[in-house]
């Protein structure tokens, strides 16, 4: 691998995003509608028998009632569109899920446009049926999205919410790569540390940060946490799966920003499982090409 000292536009979208809690009010012009449209459509697939579509309104329209159902009125404020991405499949749903919605989410961060994910988890059945999803399907979180709040309240409230611990408190990378085997967490070698540092940058539900690195006999395995006390009880321990996509989703961003190249396997694919602790589940491995 090579390091890059001016990574392009696409790894600074990765490093920069920011979830948008309060927006402008303004609705996106027809044309920027249409270049979202061609975002979902051009999205690339981590299972591709599995299939992807995602539901909207026109115009990709919402209101105050519809965020307020979701349990998100107060928290997300006067978003002008939302997309409810679903997917139906039998593999790793949720993963692929999570890894074809990060694409959409940082290149629209790449056009100035804000987003925010409302997790859907807790209220699922509900959800598919008030947004007539089809009843197997999935739907990890809906994507609320709108130009940032330009007014100094809601500049604020922007900046606000980031400087919570819940919404930017990242892990030190040297708690979440490990070189060789589990004993001890360490530093990357600094050819892994742009790829990994979109991966570290990855947003995840209550700010779990799921995800763990293991660079084992020259290749890179991404495991999640089996149990996470932010993800609380229930259905909401399926977010290291929703989660773990997106980190998978910002490492093949980088993998493409950085002029490398690269492919997932994932487990059940047909490869070797480093030895693990047991609190840790084998997600992916990714092969350089």
């Amino acid at each position: 691998m090579k390091t890059f000292n001016n990574p392009p536009d696409l790894y600074h979208a990765i490093l920069n995003r920011r979830s948008v809690r309060r927006y402008d009010r303004t609705t996106l012009d027809t044309g920027m509608i249409g270049r979202v449209q061609h975002l979902i459509e051009s999205t690339e697939p981590l299972i591709p028998e599995n299939h992807f579509d995602v539901r909207y309104h026109d115009g990709m329209l919402i209101d105050k009632d519809f965020i307020s159902s979701m349990g998100a009125y107060g928290y997300i404020v006067t978003p002008p569109h939302a997309l409810a991405p679903y997917i139906i499949g039998n593999h790793y749903p949720l993963v692929d899920l999570g890894y074809r919605v990060e694409q959409i989410v940082v290149r629209l961060a790449g056009l100035g446009i804000g987003t925010c994910y409302i997790g859907t988890l807790y209220r699922e059945e509900a959800n598919r049926a008030r947004l007539d999803l089809p009843v197997d399907s999935r739907c990890g979180a809906l994507l609320a999205f709108g130009h940032p709040a330009s007014s100094n309240t809601g500049r604020a409230l922007n900046s606000l919410m980031r400087s919570v611990p819940r919404g930017n408190t990242r892990l030190p990378m040297n708690l979440l790569f490990y070189q060789g085997t589990f004993d001890h967490p360490t530093h990357p070698p600094d050819d892994l540390f742009p790829i990994l540092s979109a991966a570290r940058f990855s947003p995840s539900a209550v700010n779990a940060q799921p995800w763990r690195f293991l660079w084992h006999e020259g290749e890179l395995h991404i495991f999640v946490k089996r149990y996470n006390q932010k993800y609380g009880l229930g259905p909401g321990q399926a977010y290291r799966y929703y989660d773990g996509g997106i980190c998978l989703a910002n490492i093949k961003l980088a993998l493409n920003a950085l002029e490398l190249k690269g492919e997932w396997i994932l487990h059940g694919q047909g490869y070797d499982i480093p030895d693990h602790p047991s609190t840790l589940e084998p997600l992916a491995k990714l092969v350089y090409q």
